[in-house]
Formats: C-alpha cells, structure tokens, sequence
C-alpha cells in the first residue's frame, strides 16, 4: 500500500513538472523579439519600459523599451520627432549606466501607483523596471511624484536621446 501511495505521489509530480515546463515555454515564445535588419529572432526580457500617454494639449506620445540584452525599440505616436517604429542598440557602457540608474533610484522598491485623482489633464506616463525583481509596473499622474523617480526618468529618456536609432522599414502594398 505504501509503495502504491509513493508511487502515486512520484506520477503526479511528474505530471505537474511536465505541465509546468509547457507553460513556461509558451511564455519564452512569446517573449522572442524580431531584429530589425534581418536579424535572427532570439529570447530577451525587458529591463526597462517607459510609456507616454495623451492629454488635452501637446504631450509626447510614446513607448520606449530597452531590453537585457541592450536591444531597444522605440515607437513614436504623436508630438514627438521620431514617429513611427524605430530600434537600437545600448552599448555595454550604456546598459551598465541604466542598470546603475536602476539600482540607485531603488526604483524597484517604489510603489505602484503615484496619482492625484484631482489632476484631470496632468500627463500621464508608466514606467515597467524588471532589474532583479520580478517586472514591476509604476503609473504616475501626480506633480511632485518622488525624486528618484524623477530622476530615473531624465536618466532613461536623456540615454534614449543618445542612441542611434534606425527606423524599421515600411512594407510596400504589394506585401501586404
């Protein structure tokens, strides 16, 4: 009986283990980024998002990713220089410096969500950090968020100006 018992509990470990690996095999996949320039497609995890959201003026509307593996993209919607898609590349240098960033603004420690429910037109940005902690996204509609935040934010969106972007080509009609 003992034996029947250990090894019912032996299967259905197993069985769990099985379903667990599936399912994070379908996350990596989904995780592959396409190149830019015919680039083989490859595994990457995101370090550091930012996201600019509409108001009733002029704001900038864009997102912004950088990769761990120093892969950037960058898509540009409105009131911006650069529309449309665009990628890079951070240099090791580059991607230190953010990570230093990162870590010294603790910002993996900040909180979710810095809001004032009272600012109806304040713009609106999100930040997404994911260092050594599991990805973390931080809303901030507010106009005094913390420092370090606001300090991480010229940090990153000062280095993004320094990169040297490449637009994605466009597909011809005849393509489509």
């Amino acid at each position: 009986m003992k034996n029947k018992i250990l090894l019912s509990v032996g299967w259905f470990s197993f069985a769990l283990l099985m379903a667990m690996s599936s399912c994070k095999s379908q996350k990596t996949a989904s995780a592959k980024e396409s190149l830019p320039s015919g680039e083989s497609t490859f595994i990457d995890t995101l370090l550091v998002k930012i996201k600019r959201e509409a108001c009733f003026g002029r704001c900038p509307q864009y997102y912004a990713t950088v990769y761990k593996s120093g892969f950037a993209e960058y898509y540009g919607e409105m009131n911006v220089k650069k529309v449309g898609q665009w990628y890079a590349r951070l240099s090791s240098e580059q991607l230190t410096f953010l990570l230093d960033a990162i870590r010294e603004n603790k910002m993996e420690t900040m909180d979710t969500a810095y809001s004032n429910p009272y600012l109806a037109d304040f713009p609106v940005y999100s930040l997404w950090v994911a260092d050594k902690k599991p990805r973390k996204k931080i809303l901030l509609n507010h106009e005094s968020p913390p420092v370090p935040i606001t300090e991480f934010t010229q940090i990153f969106e000062g280095l993004l100006d320094q990169l040297r972007w490449e637009q994605q080509a466009k597909a011809r009609k005849d393509e489509e």
